[in-house]
């Protein structure tokens, strides 16, 4: 079972897309669900297509992960980006980002890296 944690800047990253998309908070829970089987510390099990998901950064037994997470009624282009760091059972949020907001994706990774001292 996976410990989760929310960076406080990411909590109002997703309230703001929460007041955009109305399905965010529903589709993030189910996420939530993913991560438990595909970041299972015992018996992992590959539910996020490789092509959505990407390592950003390994530190200090630490990995950074990137991933498109499908929000319902939501075009793929559309969907938010999704920063997170896995430290053995603790995975931590900790940037939301989406292609609407026209965010510099090298800009968000760096944020991400510092957010992680804060949090695990």
């Amino acid at each position: 079972m996976l410990n989760f944690f929310n960076h406080s800047k990411f909590e109002k990253e997703a309230a703001d897309i929460q007041r955009r998309f109305n399905s965010f908070e529903e589709s993030f829970i189910a996420f939530k669900r993913i991560c438990e089987v595909h970041f299972d510390p015992i018996n992992p099990q590959q539910v996020i297509a490789p092509g959505k998901l990407h390592r950003i950064k390994n530190q200090d037994s630490c990995c950074i992960w990137k991933v498109e997470m499908a929000v319902k009624n939501l075009k793929s282009n559309q969907s938010p980006r999704l920063w997170f760091a896995l430290k053995g059972e603790n995975l931590a949020f900790l940037c939301i980002k989406t292609h609407i907001d026209n965010y510099d994706n090298n800009e968000i990774d760096r944020i991400a890296e510092l957010r992680i001292n804060d949090i695990l």
